[in-house]
């Protein structure tokens, strides 16, 4: 087995998404009656300052979905590497920048929805990791094609002779 570039760059991106999948908050809104909401990638967490209980909904559950499949697809792609598939493993790079991008507007749509009359918005860090398993996808795509334009320029320079 030869070791490419491509791999480092799906693992990465794997690691990536797996850290932001187990971050207990990615967005906090703090609300003019100090109340607050908290935006994970499997539950929304909310606390009132009226009621001493918290309460928690699966709402954003689509999020941690596309984070479980994008790293799943990355996974898979690693696996298909192996046995130098590179139309395959260009389709999945392709599939899982579209789930990542999804993921994006999919948290767009909660933030819009979530904003309302909002006195802070928290940002944790983690929600920036998507966004560099995508790049770290991209980076992969790019030099699966070069690998096998790489591959196909070495099978090209062989002649069989009579």
């Amino acid at each position: 087995m030869k070791f490419y570039i491509h791999h480092l760059y799906m693992l990465l991106a794997v690691v990536a998404v797996i850290v932001c999948m187990c971050t207990p908050a990615l967005i906090t809104f703090v609300y003019d009656d100090m109340s607050s909401v908290s935006m994970s990638n499997f539950a929304l967490h909310s606390v009132s300052m009226s009621s001493a209980e918290a309460t928690s909904s699966a709402t954003s559950c689509a999020l941690g979905i596309l984070l479980v499949v994008s790293a799943l697809v990355s996974a898979f792609t690693m696996f298909v590497s192996l046995f130098q598939n590179f139309s395959l493993q260009k389709r999945s790079s392709i599939f899982n920048c579209c789930v990542l991008a999804g993921y994006y507007l999919v948290q767009l749509i909660f933030v819009l929805i979530l904003r309302g009359d909002t006195r802070l918005v928290d940002l944790d860090w983690q929600i920036c990791l998507p966004l560099v398993a995508l790049i770290f996808t991209a980076m992969s795509f790019y030099s699966i094609r070069m690998t096998e334009a790489k591959k196909l320029a070495s099978a090209n320079n062989f002649r069989l002779r009579d």
